[in-house]
């Protein structure tokens, strides 16, 4: 991936979560909520839209589908990040960066005392 297109906020953190350590669904909305202590959320609907459009884009791709522990319901797809999300990430990481730097130089930023 050579375009240096902004993530879409959702997107990134999904791609960040992924990144980890591959999961589930239902484990990445609680990983979601955990880890931005609940300022960012999602309803499955969206995550699943989400992760479908990073599919498509070839950033995420499904590992394996596995039977629920209880035997109930569907089976659950696990989804990890592909070469390509990486990529992304780091395209998007060195962006957000130089961001970063425009504001520290305009002295943008909170002072932390």
């Amino acid at each position: 991936m050579t375009t240096r297109r902004p993530l879409k906020p959702t997107h990134h953190i999904v791609l960040l979560l992924l990144a980890e350590e591959p999961t589930y669904g239902v484990a990445l909305l609680e990983r979601l909520e955990e880890r931005t202590a609940g300022a960012i959320s999602l309803n499955a609907g969206s995550l699943y839209r989400t992760i479908a459009v990073l599919v498509s884009d070839g950033l995420v791709q499904p590992l394996e589908e596995n039977s629920r522990p209880d035997g109930a319901g569907a089976p659950r797809k696990l989804y990890g990040i592909t070469e390509r999300g990486m990529v992304a990430l780091r395209a998007e990481a060195s962006r957000q960066a130089e961001l970063l730097e425009m504001a520290r130089e305009l002295d943008l930023l909170e002072d932390p005392s």
